[in-house]
């Protein structure tokens, strides 16, 4: 397989380049591209200490814009996401879902967080469709027209796309893997409010794909 992965990332370093290590010298994946979305701390200084492509944007445009970015600037068949702040990430977890797409002809597989950290675990086995680790044929997705604005939405965005279309998608587990709550990688107050925010682009997205009729995206020429 020819992969790409596309790393979006914010304010993630001591992080990214743990995610990165992780992926260097695996023979499916040609090039490792990390958008850096207006980080103010050392995310891009890290991630160019790995034979890696930066792309840095000025300032924070949100998560669907940068893995939009990322997509712009790669060149694989297939397309891997993955999110910039994951602990216990290993080569077994890249081959899974690799070999998922490989056996099962998917056209999207969703690695799912298990056994690792029992918030993430619970939160993804009620709402796996939030997984940012995604990996994706490049023929579909850079089809899809795509609102940037939907920011931390982007994950419900593609899985109801995949669904509407008819597209088979595959689910596998990564067992020792999961994120670091924005709490503690923001401190309290901030890690709130930031996690306040993805709440508020989960939420925009959902009524935008499923409560506005579709009569009325047509007036306002709303692009989900």
């Amino acid at each position: 397989m020819d992969i790409s992965v596309i790393i979006p990332a914010y304010n993630e370093e001591g992080r990214i380049g743990k995610v990165l290590s992780s992926l260097i010298d695996l023979e499916c994946i040609n090039e490792i591209i990390v958008v850096n979305d207006g980080s103010d701390d050392g995310t891009s200084e890290e991630a160019k200490k790995y034979p890696v492509k930066v792309i840095d944007i000025a300032q924070n445009i949100g998560k669907a814009g940068a893995m939009k970015k990322g997509l712009i600037g790669s060149k694989g068949e297939w397309i891997l996401f993955l999110d910039a702040d994951l602990m216990g990430l290993s080569r077994e977890h890249i081959q899974a879902m690799i070999d998922c797409a490989k056996k099962q002809d998917a056209d999207m597989v969703i690695g799912l967080f298990t056994k690792g950290n029992l918030i993430t675990d619970i939160s993804h086995k009620i709402a796996p469709f939030l997984s940012g680790q995604r990996l994706i044929k490049r023929a579909i997705i850079e089809n899809i027209d795509f609102d940037e604005t939907i920011a931390y939405g982007i994950e419900i965005y593609l899985t109801n796309y995949f669904r509407k279309k008819g597209y088979y998608v595959k689910k596998v587990f990564m067992p020792n893997l999961y994120h670091i709550p924005k709490e503690i990688k923001r401190g309290f107050i901030k890690g709130k409010k930031e996690k306040l925010k993805m709440y508020c682009d989960i939420i925009f997205t959902v009524i935008q794909l499923y409560l506005i009729p579709k009569w009325l995206k047509k007036l306002y020429k709303c692009n989900i």
